[in-house]
């Protein structure tokens, strides 16, 4: 997460829909750092306890990874995620004193 961009890295987001979506989009390195590697355990976990009715788990793995890539790739990102620490450490050091 602590790598700056001032645009996607790719250009425009793909779509995200599927298993191979998702999976070619952390292929290209749409993702953050060890997303391919967890898409694939929190996959592997989801589809091990999942029954031929409910699928839930698996589309909420979707879901999830797909919104990774959707932060990672937003040009904003970055600049909302450092207010957020400076919020934090602001509220830290005023409660020190």
């Amino acid at each position: 997460m602590s790598a700056q961009h001032a645009e996607p890295p790719h250009g425009s987001l793909p779509h995200l829909r599927t298993v191979a979506d998702i999976r070619a989009a952390l292929r290209d390195g749409r993702g953050f750092p060890g997303d391919a590697e967890s898409f694939e355990a929190d996959l592997a976990r989801a589809l091990d306890t999942a029954t031929a009715t409910d699928l839930h788990q698996v589309a909420d793995v979707i879901k999830t990874y797909a919104g990774s890539i959707r932060a990672y790739s937003d040009p904003e990102f970055d600049d909302a995620l450092q207010e957020g620490l400076d919020l934090i450490a602001e509220i830290k050091s005023g409660h020190q004193e």
